[in-house]
């Protein structure tokens, strides 16, 4: 009597199987010992050299459209990290190997379309994990699925509209992985901290109408009144391209400084007819250096929220600046420093950072004890990344002054 036990193993392939099992009935007694050895060569042969199971992990995100500013940057980096995870032969957990499986579909900005794909990867792929989305129309979009899901999956996004469900009923599922604007360690309130010491007595803020518009409303009115700066608001709607007539109306209410946002998709448009009407200080905290940069001769101040300076941390940063040689090695061309700072949000530490807690819990199946896992684990990447109790994410960031010019001056900002 022989036997063969495989373990481990993948599936292996169907027309050799089936071949093995018609040599296994054309023979008895020794003979087919000498066939289940032969099937056992087979099969080993077939097998990988070492057999790993998958965790699939997704990705909700804008890649392309008007809104990928918040969403291409993350899927960049996810895709480098899944790369990276796997080809090192993949991670242990429980005495097991894995390998990460990514999905990663384009939303375009679409709340219908983003929910069309989460569904697939909840009922379909089964998958635990997803990271994203950065928008709040699209978290929204969303949201009262997911809630339906609760304790299946994790949802690890960057929406501003996320931090308000944090810890309530039926939200388990949820962690933010933006730092939040206001409180102690808000970067927000520190960025407000900042303009107080600039002796900044007024700024006008000129905001989308949009969900993300008064959200930043409500968040930062409180905060300048804290801080005993005058606070005025102005509207503008989406596809709006001439500024001009609001711009004149802030000028002439002499603002310190202008509160602009939130996507360069508009900040071009505005800062440049903005300097036109003699408008020179800007504060932001959403956007990037661009805006600034291209009218550096017209500008005084262009102070801005940026969770990391890559072009200086790639000097002082070895991990910064490993991250970049890798970058240009995967992708075959030069790095976007203007768009690198949002890998902050669901992106390539996240991926690492997921990881490490599958292992810290001893499951890649037990949502919650991940998450337990990743309120409790603070990682060294590209940013030093810690969950506070609620689940939000705090991260080291850095303030940027663009002066006229060009000049740069650059404050490095660790939260308690």
């Amino acid at each position: 009597m022989c036997s063969l036990t495989r373990q481990n193993g993948r599936q292996s392939d169907g027309r050799a199987t089936r071949k093995i099992q018609q040599e296994l009935n054309l023979h008895t007694g020794t003979s087919s010992c000498v066939a289940v050895l032969a099937a056992a060569i087979v099969l080993a042969l077939l097998a990988p050299a070492s057999a790993q199971e998958s965790v699939k992990i997704g990705e909700i995100e804008a890649q392309t459209g008007s809104l990928a500013t918040y969403g291409w940057m993350s899927a960049q980096g996810m895709r480098m990290a899944v790369d990276q995870i796997n080809k090192s032969g993949g991670f242990e957990v429980a005495g097991k190997k894995y390998r990460l499986d990514l999905l990663n579909p384009d939303t375009q900005g679409n709340p219908q379309q983003a929910l069309i794909e989460l569904k697939k990867m909840i009922e379909q792929e089964r998958v635990k994990y997803v990271l994203g989305p950065f928008l709040t129309n699209i978290y929204k979009g969303i949201e009262p699925y997911a809630n339906g899901a609760n304790g299946k999956f994790l949802l690890m996004g960057g929406a501003t509209a996320i931090h308000f469900d944090l810890g309530k009923p039926g939200h388990d599922y949820l962690m933010r992985t933006w730092n939040w604007d206001a409180g102690a360690s808000g970067f927000g309130s520190l960025m407000v901290d900042n303009l107080k010491k600039r002796g900044a007595k007024k700024v006008a803020m000129l905001l989308q109408n949009d969900a993300f518009g008064r959200v930043a409303r409500d968040v930062y009115a409180p905060l300048f009144k804290e801080a005993g700066i005058a606070f005025e608001e102005e509207w503008f709607e989406p596809g709006t391209n001439d500024f001009s007539s609001v711009l004149a109306k802030i000028a002439a209410g002499k603002p310190d400084y202008l509160f602009p946002g939130y996507s360069d998709a508009v900040l071009y448009d505005i800062v440049r007819q903005a300097t036109e009407l003699g408008i020179t200080r800007f504060w932001l905290v959403r956007g990037s250096l661009g805006p600034g940069l291209k009218n550096k001769d017209a500008i005084d101040d262009y102070v801005i929220y940026i969770p990391k300076y890559f072009e200086e941390a790639e000097k002082t940063e070895p991990k910064v600046k490993a991250f970049i040689a890798d970058y240009k090695a995967f992708y075959k061309t030069d790095f976007p420093y203007d768009q690198a700072p949002l890998c902050s949000s669901s992106c390539y530490d996240h991926v690492f950072m997921l990881v490490e807690a599958m292992k810290k819990a001893g499951t890649v199946d037990d949502v919650a004890k991940v998450k337990q896992a990743l309120l409790s684990i603070t990682y060294p990447g590209l940013w030093t990344i810690r969950y506070d109790q609620t689940g939000e994410e705090v991260f080291n960031f850095d303030i940027v002054d663009i002066k006229k010019g060009g000049k740069i001056d650059l404050s490095h900002v660790s939260p308690k």
